[in-house]
């Protein structure tokens, strides 16, 4: 069996389990799997779908330190921006466009 077998094979348990309002995981358990699985890197132009704003306005936020910088992933040219962080900091946007 493959990890990748393995792990999907464990995912569909906790989520029967889940559905069965069985499961074995506590609170921060549960946390923590969904903080490994919202942090998704994102590319410059999904980041500015996801916010629905301009690439200018991403960069001028950027700028501002309304968002985090792009990172630097091994392996790849391209800056990321994860999913997550970017959820966090639209909220301030959000003040600041209204």
């Amino acid at each position: 069996m493959t990890v990748k077998n393995h792990l999907l094979k464990l995912l569909k348990e906790v989520i029967s389990n889940l559905e069965k309002d069985k499961c074995e995981l506590d609170d921060e358990q549960a946390l923590m799997l969904v903080s490994f699985f919202s942090h998704q890197p994102l590319s410059k132009d999904m980041a500015c779908s996801f916010l629905n704003c301009s690439r200018s306005k991403f960069d001028k936020y950027m700028r501002k330190g309304l968002l985090p910088k792009g990172r630097k992933r091994k392996g790849y040219k391209e800056l990321v921006w994860y999913k997550d962080e970017l959820k966090l900091k639209s909220l301030d946007i959000n003040e600041l466009d209204n």
